[in-house]
């Protein structure tokens, strides 16, 4: 009876675990699209610049070998944002963003967004708690047959959506970035922009997220290895001179803090209270030695949950 009650659970099991795993990858797969280049986080220098409460932004980065990774802007609820993308050699696509409220379900309120770009429009209805903004995103994604281009698409709720972006195809990504964007509303909004050198930008566009998160991993193990061979340094040679060879290091110390104190002080009094004062210093030192090497044990004793 056990050993049935058993098979049972490890059947129940393997299907949650098998209905996870679809849930998971399902979407995956359905994508059109796949984001490339800077996705909020990149290991290369990426500058952001930030505009807000404005009705019209040229961004022109051309002149500086400089391309733009991203632009993030919010659009009024009930208004339009237009904007022109250049990229390449004078190369321009042009669009618009909207968001207008439809029907207010207390708290909640329908929303329709509406994004048209190269000629395309898409348009995707959602309940929203605050549809005051909604947010639009523009960069460089890949189709599904490998295709590279420039993207126009809506956060959904911090998270990138099929259903609403629209992909124009660019061959040769990396010698077509954009360099400069136009923007305008008839009504007050805000935009932020990341940048970076050319030659990193053109680096960048043809990995996608998990290839980002796979050079992060790469930089935090070579972090973690430089940091961990400073620690055992730094043990060896605390160990060394505070353990090992304790003696003859408050000796030298002693020895070398009275000779600079009797060749410094103009008489016996002064020399007693420097030469305690450094005997102090050594003392403090020491502790405060130690009490580093506490909090970088602590540390790591946090990260890795020991």
């Amino acid at each position: 009876m056990t050993t049935k009650s058993n098979h049972t659970s490890t059947k129940a099991l393997l299907l949650a675990i098998l209905v996870l795993v679809g849930m998971i990858v399902s979407p995956v797969c359905a994508a059109e699209y796949t984001l490339t280049g800077y996705q909020e986080i990149n290991v290369f220098d990426v500058q952001k610049d930030y505009f807000t409460n404005i009705n019209n932004l040229t961004f022109d980065k051309s002149a500086e070998d400089k391309a733009i990774t991203l632009i993030h802007f919010k659009v009024p609820q009930d208004h339009t944002v237009n904007f022109t993308l250049w990229y390449g050699a004078a190369n321009t696509a042009s669009g618009w963003a909207t968001n207008v409220w439809n029907l207010s379900l207390l708290p909640l309120q329908i929303t329709t967004s509406t994004i048209v770009f190269n000629g395309e429009e898409k348009s995707y209805s959602y309940l929203d708690v605050n549809p005051e903004y909604d947010y639009y995103l523009s960069g460089y994604a890949k189709a599904t047959d490998n295709e590279t281009g420039i993207i126009v698409y809506n956060a959904g709720y911090g998270s990138f959506d099929n259903d609403l972006a629209i992909f124009k195809p660019v061959s040769n990504i990396a010698g077509n970035l954009i360099y400069r964007v136009d923007l305008n509303s008839d009504a007050l909004f805000d935009v932020d922009i990341s940048y970076g050198t050319t030659a990193d930008v053109a680096a960048s566009v043809s990995k996608n997220i998990f290839d980002i998160a796979w050079d992060w991993m790469n930089l935090a193990i070579e972090l973690g290895s430089f940091v961990l061979g400073l620690v055992i340094s730094l043990f060896y040679w605390i160990k060394f001179f505070f353990w090992d060879n304790l003696g003859m290091t408050v000796s030298l110390y002693i020895s070398i803090s009275m000779a600079y104190s009797a060749n410094t002080a103009k008489d016996i009094f002064k020399f007693f209270g420097k030469f305690f004062r450094d005997q102090i210093a050594l003392f403090n030192f020491i502790l405060s030695l130690w009490r580093i090497l506490v909090e970088i044990l602590s540390s790591f004793r946090g990260i890795f949950r020991i």
